[in-house]
């Protein structure tokens, strides 16, 4: 049973909605692809462990996808599986090349393209996630149930090496197309109930309760600020900013393309790239809606839940949940990687804006609006 669904690190999706608000020509840009690269591998990786976990019957396991739980210090695990017998967390690594595991050493050596580079111990890594969950367990008044751990790569063209006296790694170290076998294995290990199944459901409600998803200052992280990057609607067909709001709907001045759903994206960035709350006026000014009133009933459309009341009342998206995902076809392509650019009639008024230190704010950036609206309600959406 799926009880904490894989799906896209909020990292990843942060680093999605940067880069298309962000210059193509900014000097920044060439560090976030990259990170981006490396959060999609690893949930590529992630997904591919899923997979052979999808073979397994729904009963009796119980499976948590990225957990993130604190101890003293919140800590995550990339897959943790509940039976009613035992526990097994796994660290999962999308590794290319070969992964050299040295004896009387925590050094792991990796070797790939004819270069050498260090790299973290998976094993220690996943073993401090054992103990800290165990002490998790612990404060939660559950003593004396067995958790084990495991390294599980994800691809079998990954070479595992290690020296003729260290072949005890290989208890902790496998590949994903071995996960199903192991489990198998420590359910012949724990023949017996440490946890009766009301008990199991109530740790489960427990730890979902107590799931707290990593969100970053991602301006902060790359040393950016709200200036330095593109305001509006960008266009979902030529990827053109801005788009302007008129005739009840989303209007591009570049390919004529119209659409009604086109600023949930930017609602997207806005959460993801700006500030977890949003304000009415916070709204307006970020999509650059001139009229108030359009401004107010696009706003209310989104059904967003919120705190406070008339001018101060704060908007936010529940946790886990988007407005308009990306596809897996869309993400696998790159499409959250395109160049973006101003439209060039708004561009040569705001020369600015296609400088890479000194983008235009957002305050003068101020399109006509028609107060007509939308009444369409429209939902969001939870898990990847």
């Amino acid at each position: 049973m799926n009880c904490l669904e894989l799906r896209v690190p909020n990292q990843a999706l942060q680093c999605m909605a940067l880069l298309r608000r962000m210059p193509r020509n900014h000097p920044v840009r060439p560090i976030v692809e990259k990170d981006l690269r490396s959060w999609m591998k690893g949930y590529y990786g992630e997904k591919q462990v899923a997979y052979y976990l999808s073979l397994l019957p729904e009963e009796p396991y119980y499976i948590f996808h990225g957990l993130r739980i604190k101890d003293k210090k919140y800590f995550q695990m990339d897959l943790l599986i509940l039976t009613m017998n035992f526990g097994l967390i796994v660290e999962i690594k999308n590794i290319s090349g070969t992964i050299c595991f040295k004896k009387g050493s925590n050094s792991v050596m990796r070797v790939y393209e004819n270069n050498e580079e260090g790299i973290s111990n998976p094993i220690e890594q996943v073993k401090r996630h054992k103990m800290q969950f165990h002490n998790w367990l612990s404060k939660n008044q559950i003593k004396g149930y067995p958790i084990e751990h495991l390294v599980t790569f994800s691809k079998t063209s990954t070479l595992i090496e290690t020296t003729p006296d260290n072949t005890q790694i290989f208890k902790y170290v496998i590949y994903a197309e071995s996960l199903i076998n192991k489990i198998k294995e420590l359910e012949m290990k724990y023949p017996n109930t440490h946890l009766s199944k009301k008990k199991l459901i109530h740790l489960t409600e427990s730890l979902l309760q107590a799931h707290q998803p990593l969100m970053i200052d991602i301006l902060q992280t790359y040393n950016l600020s709200q200036s330095n990057l593109y305001p509006g609607v960008q266009c979902p067909m030529c990827k053109k900013y801005p788009m302007e709001y008129y005739s009840a709907n989303w209007n591009c001045l570049n390919c004529h393309h119209k659409s009604k759903t086109a600023h949930l994206q930017a609602v997207d960035d806005y959460f993801l790239i700006i500030s977890p709350t949003m304000t009415r006026k916070q709204f307006g000014e970020f999509l650059l809606l001139r009229s108030p009133l359009v401004a107010k009933h696009q706003l209310r459309a989104l059904n967003l839940p919120s705190t406070g009341s008339k001018r101060t009342t704060q908007y936010y998206l529940p946790p886990g949940c988007i407005l308009s995902p990306l596809k897996e076809n869309d993400m696998k392509k790159g499409k959250f990687t395109h160049e973006t650019s101003i439209m060039p009639a708004l561009g040569s008024a705001n020369s600015g804006i296609l400088q890479t230190t000194a983008c235009t704010s957002l305050s003068t950036f101020k399109n006509p609006d028609s107060s007509t609206h939308s009444q369409n309600n429209i939902g969001f959406h939870c898990g990847s």
